[in-house]
C-alpha cells in the first residue's frame, strides 16, 4: 500500500506539533510565534505585508463595518468622477468594486492622484501593501487588490488593516461568444471575474450599463434579500456581577448556602470575580459586530460605573424584571439565571447570550451564529461528558448530567459533550416551549439559590440539544479559542491570540482553585493591546 503523499511541511507539522505540546511552558512559549509563521499548528489567515516603515493612521474610535462603507463610497466616487466604470457588489457586509481590467491603468492612476486615497494601502497576500501615494501603486497586476486603512488607538495599538478593507477586482472583458459550463453562451461585452468571489462570476453587457446609471453603481436596484441571509434582527444578553459591591456581598451574606448538594465551586470567589472584562467584551462587539440590535445587561440590580446608560441600544434589567418567581431571589447561581433570559421584555426572537469573558475577536457577521432562514446555530465541545455518579464535580459539570437526564427521559436520545463556551445562539419561542412542557424543572432551577448537583444549564447547553431535537438548531464549527487563565500555557494562548488575530470568538475563563494567584497584569495587559478603543456603551469621563 502507497503512503500518502505529504509536503514538507505537512510532514514536519505531523512531528513537531506533538512533540512540542511536551516542551515546559517557556519553551512552548518561544515555539509557538515561529510555528505560527511558518503554518504550523494554527493556520495563519492570509495576510497582507505591510513594510516595516508603515505608519498608521490614529482613530479614537473604530466600528468595522462602517468602516467598510465609508470606504467603499471613497472609492467609488473617486473611480466614477475619474469616468472609471465599475459595479459594487456586496454580501454579508463585504464589498466588492469591480473594474474591466481595459481600465486597470485608469483606475489606478485616479486612485493615485486623488488626494482622498493617498493615505489608503493597497496590496494582496502575494505582494507588500503599499500606498496609493506611491507612485508603484499604477504597477500592481494582480487580478484582486485589497484597499484597506491601516489604523490605531492613540497609543499607537494598531486595530485594523486588510480585515477592514474593500477588494478591488480586475474583470475581463470578452471579446468574442463563449461557451459557458452551465451550456449557455457568454455575450460580446459580459465582464468576467478572473478570481472566485461570493457574489457574481460574470456580469453580461445589461446589468454592467445598468450599474452605470445607478448612483452607488448596483446592478440591480430590486433584487431582494438572498434566502441565505438572516433578516431578523439579532439582540445580545450579557449577564454580570460585580462582587465588590457593598449591597450585592449583604445579600450574599444574608443567605446561607445549603448544607448539601452544592456543586463544588458553587462558593468560589472565581464565579464572581469581576476584572472588567464587560468593558472590553463590549468594545469588541462596538468593533465587530456592529449589526446588534439592542444589548441587554442582567444585573443583581447593579450597574458598573463606567456604563453609558443613556446610550439608546443598551438596557440594564434587573433579576425581579425577569424572575417569574421574585420570592427565589436573590440568587447568587448563574444557573438560574440564565434559565429565566428568555423572559426579558423586549427581547428579539434571536439573540445571542454572552457571559461578560467571551469576546469577539474580529470582525463576524450574523450568519455565524444563525443561518438565513433563522435556524441558530452552536458549537459542541471536544471534550466528552463523563458517567459517574460522584456529585463533587463543579456545577458546569453537574448541570451537563442533568440536561443529559433530561434529554435521555424527555427524548429516549442521549448526548456525550458539552458546548464550547462561545456566545450561545437562541431561538427566544425555543426555550419559551421548553419551559411551558416542563414549568417545574425551570421552577426548581430558578429557585436554587446556589450552584447545585440539581441543576440544569438552559442558556449554555440544554437549550442548544432541544433546539437541535426540535429541527431549530444545528451544530456549526467556529473559529474558537478557550483560555484558561490560571494555567502556565495562559500567556502564550494570550500572545498567539494578539499576534494572529484569527478567532471569530474567544473566551478567557476563571475556573478558580489555582496553585498560584492569577496574573491580573497580563490579563489586563492583554485586554487593553487587543481592544484598547472605548465603546458608546462607556461613559465619555471613562473613556
Amino acid at each position: 500500500m502507497r503512503r500518502p503523499y505529504r509536503s514538507v511541511k505537512a510532514r514536519i507539522k505531523r512531528r513537531a506539533v506533538p512533540s512540542a505540546q511536551h516542551l515546559p511552558a517557556d519553551l512552548r512559549r518561544r515555539f509557538r510565534p515561529v510555528a505560527e509563521r511558518f503554518g504550523l499548528g494554527v493556520a495563519p489567515v492570509p495576510r497582507i505585508r505591510l513594510p516595516r516603515s508603515a505608519r498608521p493612521e490614529l482613530v479614537t474610535e473604530l466600528d468595522v463595518w462602517k468602516a467598510i462603507d465609508e470606504l467603499t463610497s471613497v472609492l467609488r466616487d473617486v473611480l466614477t468622477e475619474a469616468g472609471v466604470e465599475l459595479v459594487c457588489l456586496s454580501r454579508q457586509g463585504h464589498s466588492i468594486l469591480v473594474v474591466s481590467d481595459v481600465n486597470r491603468a485608469d483606475a489606478l492612476a485616479a486612485l493615485t492622484a486623488s488626494p482622498r486615497t493617498s493615505g489608503l494601502w493597497v496590496g494582496s497576500p502575494t505582494t507588500t501593501a503599499r500606498t496609493f501615494g506611491d507612485r508603484r501603486s499604477l504597477h500592481l497586476r494582480e487580478d484582486a487588490l485589497t484597499v484597506f486603512r491601516y489604523l490605531a488607538a492613540p497609543g499607537g495599538i494598531p486595530v485594523a488593516g486588510a480585515e477592514a478593507g474593500v477588494v478591488l477586482e480586475f474583470w475581463e472583458t470578452l471579446t468574442r461568444p463563449e461557451r459557458r459550463v452551465d451550456g449557455g453562451r457568454f455575450e460580446v461585452g459580459t465582464r468576467r471575474a478572473r478570481v472566485p468571489n461570493p457574489v457574481a462570476p460574470y456580469l453580461v453587457p445589461q446589468l454592467w450599463d445598468r450599474a452605470q446609471s445607478d448612483p452607488e453603481r448596483v446592478p440591480r436596484r430590486e433584487t431582494p434579500p438572498h434566502l441565505l441571509d438572516l433578516q431578523e434582527p439579532v439582540d445580545v444578553v450579557y449577564t454580570w456581577v460585580d462582587d465588590t459591591d457593598p449591597e450585592w456581598r449583604k445579600r450574599r451574606a444574608s443567605v446561607p448556602p445549603p448544607e448539601s448538594a452544592l456543586a463544588t465551586d458553587a462558593l468560589d470567589p472565581a464565579r464572581t470575580t469581576n476584572r472588567d472584562e464587560l468593558r472590553y467584551s463590549l468594545r469588541s462587539l462596538a468593533m465587530y459586530a456592529n449589526w446588534v440590535r439592542h444589548i441587554w445587561l442582567v444585573t443583581d440590580g447593579q450597574v458598573p460605573s463606567w456604563l453609558n446608560r443613556d446610550e439608546p441600544r443598551l438596557t440594564v434589567v434587573s433579576h425581579p424584571e425577569i424572575f417569574a418567581d421574585p420570592s427565589a431571589l436573590p440568587t447568587f447561581n448563574s444557573h438560574a439565571i440564565e434559565s429565566q433570559l428568555h423572559h426579558i421584555p423586549g427581547l428579539a426572537e434571536h439573540y445571542l447570550y454572552l457571559n461578560d469573558d467571551v469576546f469577539f475577536g474580529r470582525p463576524v457577521r450574523p450568519e455565524l451564529f444563525f443561518h438565513g432562514n433563522g435556524v441558530a446555530k452552536f458549537a459542541v465541545s471536544s471534550l466528552a461528558l463523563d458517567r459517574e455518579d460522584d456529585e463533587s464535580f463543579n456545577g458546569a459539570i453537574l448541570a451537563a448530567r442533568r440536561n443529559r437526564q433530561f434529554l435521555e427521559s424527555r427524548l429516549g436520545r442521549t448526548v456525550t459533550h458539552r458546548m464550547q463556551h462561545i456566545p450561545h445562539a437562541h431561538i427566544r419561542s425555543t426555550l419559551t416551549e421548553l419551559e411551558e412542557s416542563d414549568p417545574e424543572l425551570i421552577a426548581r432551577v430558578a429557585r436554587s439559590q446556589f450552584r447545585s448537583a440539581a441543576d440544569i444549564s438552559l442558556a449554555s447547553d440544554l437549550g442548544h440539544y432541544y433546539a437541535y431535537s426540535q429541527r431549530r438548531a444545528v451544530t456549526a464549527t467556529f473559529a474558537f479559542r478557550y483560555v484558561d487563565i490560571g494555567l502556565p500555557t495562559a500567556a502564550e494562548h494570550l500572545a498567539s491570540l494578539l499576534s494572529n488575530r484569527d478567532r471569530d470568538c474567544f473566551c478567557i475563563n476563571d475556573v478558580g482553585g489555582y496553585d498560584s494567584p492569577v496574573d491580573e497584569r497580563q490579563l489586563r495587559q492583554f485586554l487593553d493591546r487587543y481592544f484598547p478603543l472605548p465603546s458608546p456603551f462607556e461613559l465619555s469621563e471613562n473613556r
